[in-house]
């Protein structure tokens, strides 16, 4: 029951940040270049850190963590990284100054 409402409300969440609330992608969007750097928590600890690297640089992203804390998912990251986290999945919602978005699920195992 908790992944069925984590992915509705992921579902739900996706759709409201899109411009207008359309339902639909901006036109000419292309993928979001974006690459994950991982820092693997150490064994029962909360010390794991994912940063978001864009290789277009004169872009502007907002990034939403959507499965933590619901609280998260209404405010983006107040930078292009996360830090203190366990191991588990992580979704994120990326959302460009053109309207466009990606979802990504990062994965931190144990180091």
């Amino acid at each position: 029951m908790k992944y069925t409402n984590i992915l509705l409300f992921s579902i739900l969440f996706f759709f409201y940040l899109l411009p207008g609330n359309t339902m639909a992608q901006v036109q000419g969007c292309d993928d979001i270049p974006v690459e994950t750097k991982l820092s693997q928590p150490s064994s029962g600890k909360g010390n794991g850190k994912i940063e978001f690297v864009f290789s277009e640089k004169a872009r502007s992203y907002k990034i939403y963590l959507i499965n933590k804390d619901p609280q998260d998912a209404k405010s983006p990251l107040k930078g292009l990284e996360v830090r203190n986290l366990k191991v588990g999945f992580y979704d994120f919602v990326i959302v460009d100054d053109r309207g466009c978005t990606k979802q990504l699920t990062v994965t931190l195992k144990e180091n």
